[in-house]
């Protein structure tokens, strides 16, 4: 809806029709607005496939989003999704279009301050993944109550398993249960830490992926 000034003489401002009228540089703009038939480029193609392909995979891996990126979206003042897009912006793919693929190892599920895993380990074991991590048992508090986020993601089947607050740092190990049903299966994995207090986060750490 387009508004005037000074009466219907006067300039307008907004949309009218198929015309949009503005001001630009202290001068009154009237610009139409029409129907791009021209096609759309690779480079066009490629940044649409890219969004698709990210808003897909971001959205299966919410609950943990939610918890990784808190911290930082409660700096930015938006929401952990989309802090979750601008860290996975740039480095999420790999191939050429239309030949795009996730890059697992660069995916980006939580960021903060805090300190990752250190000598980390993973091992599939009978009941799903035992994973571990350097530790020490004159850890200072809090550090040494910070609680270790674990997932594994798993692409066929676009399921995904984890845990948001599972065992202390101070622990040093800590297992995800996987299903038998997808234990054989392609998986991706990832850990984190996050305070006891939820106020800080440590970035996320690729962990590897197994049976591929």
């Amino acid at each position: 809806m387009a508004t005037t000034e000074n009466g219907p003489g006067g300039q307008h401002n907004g949309k009218l029709g198929n015309v949009v009228y503005y001001t630009l540089n202290g001068k009154s703009v009237a610009r139409s607005i029409g129907v791009n038939l021209k096609p759309p480029t690779d480079l066009q193609l490629a940044a649409r496939m890219k969004t698709k392909m990210r808003s897909e995979l971001l959205c299966q891996l919410i609950d943990f989003i939610n918890a990784g990126f808190a911290v930082s979206a409660l700096e930015a003042k938006e929401n952990a999704f989309n802090q979750a897009v601008k860290y996975n912006k740039t480095n999420l793919f790999k191939g050429v279009y239309p030949d795009l693929e996730i890059a697992y190892d660069q995916l980006v599920l939580s960021a903060g301050s805090l300190k990752p895993g250190q000598d980390w380990h993973v091992e599939q074991v009978a009941h799903g993944l035992q994973y571990s991590w350097a530790t020490d048992p004159q850890m200072a508090w809090p550090e040494a109550t910070d609680q270790v986020m674990l997932l594994a993601y798993f692409p066929k089947q676009e399921k995904v398993h984890f845990t948001l607050f599972g065992k202390d740092r101070l622990a040093g190990t800590d297992l995800l249960e996987i299903p038998p049903s997808l234990q054989g299966e392609h998986m991706e994995t990832y850990m984190s830490f996050i305070a006891a207090d939820r106020k800080q986060v440590a970035n996320s750490t690729y962990t590897g992926s197994f049976n591929t």
